[in-house]
C-alpha cells in the first residue's frame, strides 16, 4: 500500500489558493496543466 504524504495536500491547497488570487498567469497555467495531467493519469 502506498501512503500519501500530507505535504502533497498542503502543496495543492497553497498552490490553488495562490493561483486563484494571483496575477501570475504563467504559474496559473502551470498549476492547471499539472492538475489536468495528474487527473488524466489517475495519479
Amino acid at each position: 500500500m502506498i501512503k500519501k504524504s500530507s505535504n502533497h495536500g498542503i502543496f495543492w491547497h497553497n498552490a490553488t489558493k495562490y493561483a486563484s488570487t494571483s496575477d501570475d498567469e504563467s504559474f496559473v497555467d502551470e498549476v492547471a496543466y499539472m492538475m489536468v495531467t495528474l487527473h488524466r493519469t489517475g495519479a
